[in-house]
């Protein structure tokens, strides 16, 4: 039995690296720029309004926690330049933004 429990805590310990080892490789920071629009009217990939962008390759990036700025410009004609750290959730890419800069 004690063999038993020691396999069970030795291969949940493997898993448990596992998961921390491919975490680390996603917080790499990235520089992505794209057309800023709504996550929910323009780009359709939440069901409530943010701020979401495409960029130039047709990828679609939601920003986490945007600023108040983000916000009212993401229905305008401008492009974001984000600096930050991208992850992937259900089919969806995030960014958790360290550096957002708007232009026009």
């Amino acid at each position: 039995m004690k063999k038993f429990v020691a396999c069970v805590a030795a291969l949940l310990l493997a898993g448990a690296l596992a998961v921390t080892a491919e975490e680390s490789k996603k917080s790499e920071s990235v520089q992505l720029e794209g057309k800023i629009g709504c996550s929910h009217c323009t780009y359709q990939t939440a069901n409530s309004c943010g701020v979401s962008f495409k960029t130039a390759d047709g990828k679609i990036y939601n920003l986490v926690k945007p600023s108040a700025e983000l916000m009212q410009a993401r229905n305008g004609s401008g492009t974001v330049k984000v600096t930050g750290t991208v992850a992937e959730k259900d089919g969806k890419l995030f960014v958790t933004a360290t550096k957002t800069e708007l232009t026009k």
